[in-house]
């Protein structure tokens, strides 16, 4: 791993955009390394020359602008992994635009009232580096009423909400030789269709049931609901988890049991258009019961049921699927990221269409936001001097004068970072987050800036 400056970061993710001309990509590096200066301001705000704004504002409102043509070369560069195993967590987050009341072409939300569009998105996590490769793929798509007394016929004929999970599937694409990926996915895309998605794209899944009354096959090929299938599970074994407290529940320690099951998922009496021709008769997994045994009168005992195409036998394996849809909170705090951290709700445009452009462009400075979280944790013993650049390590030198810069090794010369940024490090602190770490490096990149102005630092070191 070694850690690249902003300049030579923007370079590398934008600069083989395909804008239809080079000024238009040109532009978009200038204004995704003033989005990146500071990501929580407006357009106004990071650009603050009149004529830069007049200049971002005419590049989004270009056709050749899109979501799609700001993030391609991004995608590309995610997708292109070394061997290895990874997970590809997807989740769908609204992006609400309620208050931009002049903005056109924005879909509903919520019960209705709520404006603006659903963000899809697909992260890709190195599990043996235990870091955010990127952002394999993602869609945008806008929420609209359903016709009045629409029949169930005619609903699968319309694209519904369920069908952008496997859609983003077929976006992703296989994986190169060697790197075996994993999709993770929370209840919204259990249904056969998403199934049919993941059967063809060769890759392997975890995805929580929430159907758990449908009808599948068992093992000797018996009809049974999916919830009664756990009666007949094999138990792998059993471990004990430790729940804080909370309003109305008391702490305690949980028994969980955990057991497996092969099932067989078939179409449903009811398809939907792709259903019906993409030649998918039936699609076998695993279940993976995560059940609390013998929980407290009036506690609603913990259950878990992971659907997934891995091999589970042993209690081992069921534990490796359990920890990696526990990853899957990584998805959420990215959302969190490009919410809080890039204001994605509060940027206004005219049209849905120019936003979309932005808001390729803000999901991806957030991946530049959110790795910061996860580099260097496994880096304890690797020295940062040749890993980070080195005006970085000259102005921590500076901003913290009685700490031995050129002895931190990479986890700790993130660690001091999130210190800037109100990390305070002590044994109970935990390690920084995205938030501590992101104030911590805007302190750093304020001093290299006058130090650059002053001649200090020629060139921020690349590489």
């Amino acid at each position: 791993m070694k850690v690249v400056d902003n300049e030579t970061w923007v370079m590398d993710q934008f600069s083989s955009c395909e804008l239809k001309h080079k000024k238009r990509t040109e532009r978009l590096q200038t204004v995704a390394s003033n989005m990146l200066a500071c990501p929580e301001a407006s357009l106004p705000g990071q650009n603050t020359q009149w004529k830069d704004l007049k200049a971002a504002y005419r590049l989004f409102d270009r056709p050749e602008v899109t979501h799609a043509a700001v993030c391609q070369p991004h995608w590309e560069k995610t997708r292109a992994t070394r061997p290895g195993r990874y997970l590809m967590i997807s989740d769908t987050t609204d992006v609400d635009h309620y208050s931009h009341q002049a903005t056109t072409g924005l879909g509903m939300l919520g019960d209705g009232k709520g404006r603006g569009m659903q963000l899809h998105s697909c992260l890709a996590y190195d599990c043996h580096n235990q870091k955010i490769v990127g952002q394999a793929g993602a869609m945008l798509f806008y929420r609209s009423k359903a016709p009045k007394n629409e029949s169930r016929t005619q609903r699968l004929k319309r694209t519904r909400e369920g069908c952008y999970w496997g859609e983003v599937v077929d976006q992703v694409g296989p994986p190169p030789e060697g790197s075996q990926w994993i999709h993770v996915f929370d209840r919204g895309a259990d249904n056969f269709e998403s199934f049919c998605h993941l059967a063809q794209s060769g890759c392997d899944w975890i995805v929580r049931a929430a159907q758990l009354h449908r009808n599948v096959l068992d093992h000797e090929g018996e009809t049974k609901k999916l919830c009664d299938i756990v009666d007949d599970a094999q138990l792998l074994g059993s471990y004990e988890l430790n729940l804080r407290s909370r309003p109305g529940v008391a702490a305690r320690t949980a028994k969980i049991n955990v057991s497996v099951a092969t099932v067989t998922f078939v179409p449903p009496a009811h398809r939907s258009p792709y259903v019906k021709q993409c030649g998918v008769d039936e699609v076998s997994m695993r279940v993976v019961f995560v059940q609390e045994v013998d929980a407290p009168k009036g506690v609603t005992p913990i259950r878990w049921v992971l659907l997934t195409s891995l091999a589970v036998e042993t209690f081992e394996d069921a534990w490796q699927v359990i920890e990696d849809y526990e990853h899957r909170w990584l998805i959420e705090e990215y959302h969190k990221v490009i919410k809080s951290g890039c204001s994605i709700e509060q940027h206004a445009l005219r049209t849905a269409d120019r936003l979309e452009a932005l808001i390729g462009l803000i999901s991806v400075i957030g991946i530049r936001l959110f790795e910061l979280k996860l580099l260097g944790r496994t880096e304890y013993k690797t020295k940062a001097n040749g890993r980070v650049p080195s005006s970085w390590t000259k102005c921590l030198a500076i901003l913290r004068p009685n700490l031995k810069v050129q002895g931190l090794t990479v986890y700790e010369f993130f660690r001091e970072l999130g210190k800037l940024g109100g990390f305070l490090g002590r044994k109970s602190d935990g390690e920084p987050g995205w938030q501590t770490i992101w104030r911590g490096y805007r302190k750093m990149q304020s001093l290299l800036d006058a130090m650059k102005l002053t001649g200090q630092i020629k060139d921020e070191i690349r590489g």
